[in-house]
């Protein structure tokens, strides 16, 4: 008869959100620079979730009609970085809110 001991399987560790976001490169490399007060307070809004970060940006742009300039200065990039990552998002949905992979594009 076998023991329960035997039986068990080892527990998996347990990731933290930061492990995940950087596997999935959805770590935001410069966290401070998002100024935008929902990011400063409370849990919900990290700072640190790229993905979050930029789908925020964009609706504060589009559903809550903020002007460009604003919006960008809040969440610390540049005007021509916004226009990229909207027509990014508009081209590929969320996964174009992810950054692109890293290395040569064409052989």
């Amino acid at each position: 008869m076998k023991s329960d001991k035997a039986k068990r399987t080892p527990v998996q560790p347990v990731e933290t959100k930061t492990e995940v976001l950087r596997r999935y490169r959805a770590l935001h490399p410069r966290p401070h620079v998002v100024q935008d007060g929902a990011f400063r307070q409370g849990e919900f809004f990290d700072p640190c979730d790229l993905v979050q970060v930029r789908y925020e940006m964009l609706r504060r742009h589009e559903v809550e009609g903020q002007p460009v300039t604003a919006v960008a200065d809040a969440f610390g990039v540049s005007r021509q970085a916004f226009y990229m990552i909207q027509a990014a998002f508009v081209r590929m949905g969320v996964t174009g809110l992810l950054p692109r992979q890293p290395g040569p594009k064409r052989a």
